[in-house]
């Protein structure tokens, strides 16, 4: 006889739970460029008009609307994420759902009222835990996403 112990968990996913996943994921993903694209937004400027780089009054001529680029790429990526969460979230009709995560020693059976999936841990790409959230990468770009208040009972 085995004494698998089960965990349940369930889960209602709200909007700002999966922004928050997906703000991690593309800050993971890109991280460098976004490290590039604050460097120059920001530092660069500063740099500029302190008088390090040389004199700006030297040119009359020369235009400081290029400071502006890597502030807006930075805006669009974070505001386009954003949208698209929402629109996601929105049009997904099983992330509206309450779904109960079953975690035992087989794997772990995710059930929802409209579909379930069961992941052995084997498979499992990645388990990475944020301040906020457990994300569960069952394959490249989807995870499970449990928040960590989320109500448990075992079995």
């Amino acid at each position: 006889m085995t004494d698998d112990k089960t965990i349940v968990v369930d889960v209602l996913l709200e909007l700002k739970d999966y922004l928050r996943a997906n703000y991690w994921f593309l800050f993971r993903r890109f991280r460098l460029f976004i490290v590039l694209l604050f460097f120059v937004a920001f530092v660069y400027p500063v740099l500029y008009f302190s008088g390090a780089m040389g004199d700006p009054s030297e040119n009359p001529n020369h235009s400081n609307w290029g400071f502006l680029i890597p502030g807006a790429v930075l805006l669009i990526l974070m505001v386009s994420v954003y949208f698209g969460s929402k629109k996601y979230v929105a049009s997904n009709k099983l992330l509206q759902e309450e779904i109960r995560y079953s975690f035992s020693d087989a794997g772990i059976q995710a059930v929802a009222p409209s579909s379930s999936g069961f992941q052995k841990w084997n498979t499992l790409r990645e388990a990475i835990e944020t301040h906020r959230n457990f994300l569960l990468f069952i394959a490249d770009r989807q995870m499970y996403v449990l928040q960590k208040g989320a109500s448990t009972a075992n079995n």
